[in-house]
């Protein structure tokens, strides 16, 4: 399923179950009082909030001073006035440092009553982002508070509870009046958004009119942006398009917003083209973030640069995504992200990408997706045409570095490691390093793998190439194949014998002799009988003479026979003849039987 659908029906059914729950918040009876006892204080909120801050701060700190003894009426009143002043001055960090001086259940009553009220209020007016089960509790609180009409509101329209955000809509404007201007200005925008959610076009226009009221909402971009969007919804696109990109031009979340409703509409009306749109959200990635909206934008341009192609765009949106996603969500963004770079990699090592743009993506793609499960398979190709191209030293790099993430980049609960991944990344690193001269490194690379079960058959055969490219024979020699390939069996053999290894190379040739007879060739039998020589075998001499009858009868037998010292319808003696053999000739002897051999097989 597609990430972002998924997002979406996921949220409308949370926000669906949120207010199933606040539904039945609103039949739960106030707190149980006295008939004649008011569950909410009264708050001089406008009168706090138009007067002199600074004047009225300095009076409530020498009331405080004078107050004396703690916990007298005195320093109660005081600072309970000192969370109201604040509070209407939208300062509501130093407001509830007020309140918190205070232990509500050891003061009377009416100050009881009041504190309650003011802690209300500042609950009322938290994020929903941050605080979305205590934004929910408060309003829970709230029923029955005339003066915190609009607070509920408001609070109802940040929970996206647009049905109970409509209902006390008509009841709103009137009871902005008890509030202090700042506390206005900071639910004006909650406000008419919510209103033009619900289409209650009247009051929508009646708290438009009050932003002009209010410098930091006058012309800024929630008015901007929330004008355009009365002219979208109406169907006057153009105004709404001239809107938005008035309102694109602010700094906070409303600017932010309108960028991601520029982009929407554009998309939608096909006014906009893609390219233009991913432009437009890669721009607006890196002015604001860390918020719901922020986040909207992120998959957004996921979904968009993926479409466009942009692949690095959209591998870093997919991977932003991740740091706040669910454990299935977060499979499932890998996924997206393992189809974009895989195919990179493909393309890469098919040659359909140019080397140095295939260095530069890798270079992109590594740091930020090198721990995921499948990136080294996929990655595995790069060092492969790297070696293809000759630039071994650079592949035996780029193949240590992905089998090192093969081997210990697995996250804890995630896929065990590829045993057969890791193999494979190992020889290519060898080959690598045999191709560039480094038979010795190839040789420490395989050795620690040697007496375990690490190294498949194709591992031993480079590890015996390894050795005789280095010349370490006697290495070779003590080595044993544990595999029953004859191949493998014979390349340490021919390796044995071509450093001059005489007795290690009878041996070998005498094991693959034993164990596949039926697969000891002609040349096989040719280095037997010239390594016994060296050692002065006589009886393998024999024995591999008597084996081998058919030699009259190949092609070029008169060369090789004229090299054995015999004529061609003589009958070789054994030990005799063969021990008189001048090894001087024996690459020429060789090369002609190989010859023969090949001459042979092709009939």
């Amino acid at each position: 399923m597609d990430f972002y659908k998924n997002k979406v029906h996921l949220s409308i059914t949370m926000k669906h179950l949120h207010h199933i729950v606040l539904g039945f918040s609103l039949l739960i009876a106030p707190p149980t009082m006295a008939e004649d006892t008011p569950v909410f204080a009264p708050l001089a909120l406008t009168a706090q909030g138009e007067g002199d801050f600074l004047a009225a701060r300095q009076g409530l700190e020498q009331q405080l001073i004078a107050a004396g003894k703690k916990g007298s009426a005195a320093e109660t009143d005081a600072l309970l006035d000192m969370a109201e002043l604040h509070l209407a001055w939208m300062m509501r960090p130093e407001a509830a440092g007020y309140l918190a001086a205070l232990d509500p259940e050891v003061l009377a009553e009416d100050y009881k009553r009041r504190h309650r009220t003011l802690t209300l209020a500042l609950d009322l007016l938290q994020d929903e982002a941050a605080e979305k089960d205590a934004l929910g509790q408060a309003v829970s609180r709230s029923v029955g508070w005339a003066q915190g009409q609009a607070l509920r509101a408001a609070a109802f329209a940040r929970l996206d509870a647009t049905e109970e955000a409509a209902r006390l809509l008509p009841a709103t404007v009137d009871s902005l009046d008890a509030l202090s201007p700042a506390m206005v200005a900071a639910l004006l925008p909650d406000l008419l958004e919510a209103a033009l959610t619900a289409e209650n076009w009247e009051v929508a226009q009646a708290l438009a009119a009050r932003f002009p009221d209010h410098a930091e909402l006058r012309d800024g971009p929630a008015y901007r942006f929330l004008l355009a969007r009365a002219s979208e919804l109406a169907g006057d696109y153009l105004m709404a398009f001239d809107g938005y990109a008035e309102a694109a031009r602010g700094r906070d979340a409303y600017a932010h917003r309108a960028r991601l409703a520029l982009v929407r509409m554009g998309r939608e009306t096909e006014t906009m083209p893609l390219a233009d749109a991913v432009a437009v959200l890669k721009t607006a990635r890196w002015a604001w973030s860390g918020d719901t909206a922020a986040r909207e934008g992120v998959v957004l341009l996921a979904k968009l640069a993926e479409e466009l192609g942009d692949r690095d765009t959209a591998l870093w949106a997919l991977e932003h995504m991740t740091k706040d996603a669910t454990p299935e969500e977060a499979k499932e963004l890998q996924e997206r992200a393992r189809a974009i770079y895989g195919a990179f990699y493909q393309a890469g090592s098919e040659g359909q990408i140019d080397l140095a743009d295939f260095l530069e993506g890798h270079a992109r793609i590594a740091p930020r997706w090198r721990f995921d499960p499948g990136f080294a398979a996929h990655a595995a190709g790069l060092p492969q045409r790297l070696l293809d191209t000759g630039m071994t030293a650079l592949a035996a790099r780029e193949f240590r570095a992905l089998r090192e993430l093969a081997e210990a980049g697995v996250r804890p609960g995630g896929p065990k490691t590829d045993l057969e991944l890791v193999s494979t990344l190992r020889r290519g690193e060898v080959r690598a390093l045999l191709a560039g001269g480094q038979a010795d490194a190839a040789v420490d690379l395989l050795s620690g793998y040697a007496d375990g079960k690490g190294l498949d058959d194709g591992a031993e055969a480079l590890l015996i190439e390894a050795l005789a490219q280095a010349g370490r024979s006697d290495e070779l020699a003590s080595l044993r194949v544990r595999a029953q390939d004859m191949g493998l069996r014979r390349s340490r053999a021919v390796a044995l014998y071509e450093t001059g290894k005489w007795n290690a190379a009878r041996l070998a040739f005498l094991e693959m002799w034993e164990t596949h007879p039926e697969q000891f060739s002609f040349a096989d039998a040719t280095r037997l009988i010239l390594a016994a020589y060296e050692v002065g075998d006589g009886e393998t001499l024999a024995r591999a003479a008597l084996a081998f009858p058919t030699l009259a009868d190949l092609p070029g037998w008169d060369e090789i026979a004229a090299g054995l010292g015999a004529q061609p319808d003589e009958r070789v003696p054994p030990g005799q003849d063969l021990m008189r053999l001048s090894m001087q000739n024996a690459d020429r002897i060789l090369d002609a039987v190989t010859k023969v051999t090949d001459v042979k097989q092709s009939k």
